[in-house]
Parts: structure tokens; sequence; C-alpha cells
């Protein structure tokens, strides 16, 4: 595709782009993807990062310049501390791909406020109380502010739009939507040469069913494991494979499921896996079961989806927005319901193929460079004052 040029030459864009470090996480995944889309798109955009010292030159371009600042983040640091550490000169835009800006940014600014769980119901975040005081604090006092401070804000999902401008009413109409994208890296893995990836855990040709994703309580681990339960107590072929990492707080209910003498021995629960072996899990799983209870977009089910596995997600959220036409959609607190959406998928072939095809073809929807056009649009009209 030919690179799009901008009206406004030569604009700098400053991007704070220290979630790309050593330890991936879904932000460094936006934002890096994020930052290559757009040097290809607009062959006179210059951008300024602020990177991690771990990563202090993450893209070799001479249009990109970049200074290291070592705060986190998500800090107090970065809030009040730096714009008194980087040089702004030049820049004529600032974009934080994460949940806050800084204070006292000298040229107008975007950030990328990807849900509101914080603002809305810290129970969704944590069962830590000391972790509902520290960081819903640091969040319920610095997220009004960043968004009072932005120009604009981007968001993933409508869902998540909508919930910013019930919340930030006087922001109505400068909430944008850009779809996060889907990595190019999750697509089907032949089974050959999956199995041998999973052979410590699984034996080949075992039927499980996958959930992934970090132990905050908005994932709702427990209502998976007990729509898996309620589907599958008495089916001792099928196993559960719990990808999660992160546990945040004590997560009582889970652990007494797990306890459940009929399902203990079919479950297996893995902190940490490797990019291979997360292919090769979302590739082999019979379903993906995502149910959680809030989700500002929800990528694993797409990632899923791009790995040839149907789908059971929920109803609530961006979820239902984001995998829903392609995916069974059930109430994630409704055991029974979650059940009944796993047990059409294991007991009718012809649906499952339906339902795999249903899903590449969805998933295929969600580009980075979608992703990237969309944002660079908003830049634009950022950069032109378009109201």
């Amino acid at each position: 595709m030919p690179a799009a040029h901008s009206s406004h030459t030569d604009a700098c864009v400053m991007l704070d782009a220290r979630y790309i470090s050593d330890q991936s996480s879904g932000i460094g995944r936006y934002t890096e993807n994020l930052i290559e889309q757009l040097l290809e798109l607009d062959d006179t955009l210059r951008l300024k990062l602020i990177t991690h010292p771990s990563r202090p030159r993450p893209f070799e371009s001479p249009r990109v310049s970049c200074q290291t600042y070592a705060a986190a983040p998500n800090s107090l640091r970065t809030r009040f501390l730096l714009t008194k550490s980087i040089d702004f000169r030049g820049v004529d835009l600032f974009h934080s791909p994460f949940n806050i800006l800084p204070a006292d940014v000298p040229v107008p600014c975007i950030f990328t406020l990807h849900d509101i769980m914080w603002l809305l119901d810290k129970n969704y975040c944590t069962d830590s109380w000391w972790r509902k005081l520290v960081t819903g604090t640091f969040y319920q006092q610095l997220i009004p502010r960043s968004a009072a401070q932005a120009t604009r804000i981007l968001t993933v999902s409508h869902h998540s739009r909508r919930s910013i401008e019930d919340y930030f009413p006087q922001k109505a109409g400068r909430v944008h939507v850009t779809y996060n994208g889907v990595d190019p890296f999750f697509r089907p893995m032949a089974p050959e040469k999956g199995w041998p990836l999973l052979s410590k855990w699984l034996t080949p040709r075992s039927r499980f069913v996958l959930v992934v994703g970090q132990g905050s309580p908005y994932k709702n681990h427990a209502g998976a494991l007990a729509g898996f339960i309620e589907a599958f107590r008495h089916d001792p072929d099928v196993y559960f494979v719990l990808v999660r990492r992160l546990t945040r707080g004590p997560a009582t209910r889970l652990k007494q499921l797990m306890a459940d003498p009929d399902v203990a021995s079919r479950i297996i629960q893995l902190d940490y896996v490797t990019g291979d072996e997360l292919r090769a899990l979302y590739s082999l799983a019979h379903a993906f079961l995502f149910p959680s209870l809030y989700e500002g977009f929800g990528l694993p089910a797409l990632e899923a989806m791009s790995c040839g596995t149907p789908v059971v997600t929920s109803t609530y959220g961006a979820p239902g927005e984001v995998a829903g036409p392609a995916a069974l959609t059930a109430d994630p607190e409704s055991p029974s319901e979650l059940a009944g959406a796993l047990r059409k998928l294991f007991d009718d072939d012809e649906f499952w193929q339906q339902q795999r095809q249903r899903g590449l073809e969805h998933a295929a929807k969600f580009t980075w460079r979608k992703c990237a056009q969309d944002t660079l649009s908003i830049y634009r009209q950022t950069l032109e004052g378009v109201e």
C-alpha cells in the first residue's frame, strides 16, 4: 500500500513507548505495532519516542528519535515529573498509549484509555484491599485529570467509548474508537507441530477447553471453571487448561472449584507459556472460553479465532461487540449458559467447523494497519484543529 501523505507536512509526534520493554504486555504490543504501521503509512511523519532503558531504541528509522525515562509508565513520577526531564522541542502532538497523561504537557495531547474499570468498580480489578486502596486511588485521581487535559481520547471499542463518554460527558464527541489488531503471529498451527510443544501437559489429541488471561476478578476464571464443570463433570476425557498470569488476590472461589474431586485431575493451570506454546494451545483447543465480566476490548478471543478455534464469550461489555458476530455468547454469571455453549461445540462437529470458519474470517478484519490508519486520522484532526 502506498504511503499516505499527511497534509500536516513533517508533523512530529511524541509517543510514550515505555511499555515496549523486556516484559511483553498487551499495551506493549499495541504500542509497537502502532508505531511500526504509522511509519509505513505516512512517510513524512516524525516520531520522538520516550523509551524504556531495557529497549532504548526499539525502532531503527531516520524518522525516529528516542529519549529514555526510567520510571514505570503508570506511576506518580510519570504524572508529575516526566515533562521536567523530557525535551519537547519540535514536538507538535503528544500521545500516551496507556491510561494516564503526564501533567503540564506543552503541546496538544491524546491518550489511549483502554477501559475505565478502576473508575466503575475496583472489585473488577482486584480482590486485594491494599491494591484497591493504592492502585485504585492512583487511577481514580489521575484518569479524570488526564481526561480533562486531553485534546482527544482514543479507546479500543464502542463499548469503552460509551462508558467513557457517560463518565466524562464533557468529552462527548472527542472519544474515538481505534480497534486493536491481531498479530499475524496468531494463525493455525499444524497438530504435528503443536502437540510436541504441549506434550509436557497433555497427551496428543486430548480435547480441552482453553482459558487465557491475567488473574484479575473481571476475567471471571471461577465462572469459566464453573461452566466447564457443569458441562464436563461426567466427561473424563475433556480437560480445562488455564493460562493465568499476575494473580491478583486470593481467588478463593476458583481454588474451591479446582478442588472438586470430579475434575481436579483434569485441570491444568499454567503461570507462563512461550509465544509458540500459546499459539499451539490456541490452535489445538477444542473451544476457547472467555467469559469476562468486563473488557475494554478482549484480544485473546480474536487471537483464538485467528488460530482456528471457536470461541464462547461474554454477553457483557466489549467481547460481545468485538468477537460476538463470530462467537457463541453467554451470560458470564450463568454456569449453565456457558456449559450449554461449550456442549454445543463439543457435541456437533458440523457446527464446530462452521464456527471455526466464521472465527477465522471475522478475526482477519482486525489489523494493526487499520488501527494505525484510524489513529493517524485523529492525529491529523488534532494537528489541524478540527473540532
